[in-house]
């Protein structure tokens, strides 16, 4: 596989998994204020 191909592939499931979080971080600042 080529090096930009990992890359790309790693950018995306970075993308995925902060997806959630971030969403859940909000939620819950929403939710203390």
């Amino acid at each position: 596989m080529n090096l930009s191909v990992i890359i790309q592939l790693v950018v995306l499931a970075l993308i995925v998994i902060s997806g959630p979080v971030v969403i859940g971080l909000l939620a819950l600042r929403k939710g203390n204020l």
